[in-house]
């Protein structure tokens, strides 16, 4: 009777240890995104999301799909896709990795693309934080980030993505020279932003303002897509600010 009864106390605590870390693993990163759909989908981005997207995921595992070998460049955030179709179309011999959570913009990005574009598109749809973590070092030659959610709020400011320990993350990814393109209408983001990353080693600014006041910020430039969210906020009236790093080899 005692060995039962230690057997099953031993089971519990197990099962209790394996829920834990599922618990802790979940909550590793704080989502730096909103809701994952605002609108019930047509039925013809239904049948987009149903079909086309098992055929673009990428998978972490061995069954799934596998990353692409040749030049990669990563989209976070890419919205409805506007930004992510026009690079497809001007470079027609990369490979592009694009995440975002948001199933709506996902929809909207596999209704326009073209079938032909399939073999080098690759989608994830869960926290690009943990796909980071399976990506060899030095893979990515371009990655960009437009118009990440800016939480304005105070007491929301910590689930903005772009950090000195996102950049931790993000930095072993890049290729030697490589690109990081940002951008936001945000002046408090980007002040977050110049904090985070100007001083970053062998992080180099190459383009775009070096202070939070929008009347210091340059018009986009034209060779930057443009997005709907910027369209809109220029729209609104609003100033966007358009940064581009680059990674340097650190002198020793």
């Amino acid at each position: 009777m005692l060995s039962s009864l230690a057997m099953t106390c031993f089971l519990l605590l197990a099962s209790l240890v394996i829920l834990r870390d599922l618990v802790m693993t979940e909550a590793r990163f704080i989502p730096s995104f909103g809701r994952r759909k605002t609108r019930k989908l047509r039925t013809h981005s239904q049948k987009a999301l149903d079909e086309i997207l098992p055929r673009l995921r990428l998978s972490l595992d061995q069954k799934g799909r596998a990353l692409p070998q040749d030049e990669v460049w990563l989209e976070i955030g890419f919205g409805g896709g506007e930004h992510f179709l026009e690079q497809l179309r001007q470079n027609p011999s990369i490979s592009m990795i694009g995440c975002e959570p948001y199933t709506n913009g996902v929809a909207k990005l596999l209704m326009h693309l073209s079938p032909g574009d399939y073999g080098r598109v690759f989608l994830w749809t869960e926290d690009v934080r943990y796909l980071l973590g399976s990506i060899p070092p030095s893979y990515f030659s371009c990655v960009f980030i437009l118009f990440p959610d800016p939480w304005p709020k105070n007491r929301h400011s910590q689930r903005r993505l772009i950090s000195k320990e996102f950049m931790e993350q993000l930095w072993p990814t890049l290729q030697e020279g490589a690109f990081l393109y940002v951008a936001s209408d945000n002046p408090s983001y980007i002040a977050h932003i110049w904090d985070a990353l100007h001083d970053f080693p062998g992080l180099i600014l190459c383009e775009g303002p070096s202070s939070a006041d929008p009347h210091t910020w340059a018009s986009r430039p034209q060779d930057w897509p443009a997005t709907r969210y910027e369209q809109k906020a220029l729209k609104q009236g609003k100033k966007c600010a358009y940064m581009r790093f680059q990674k340097r080899e650190m002198a020793n």
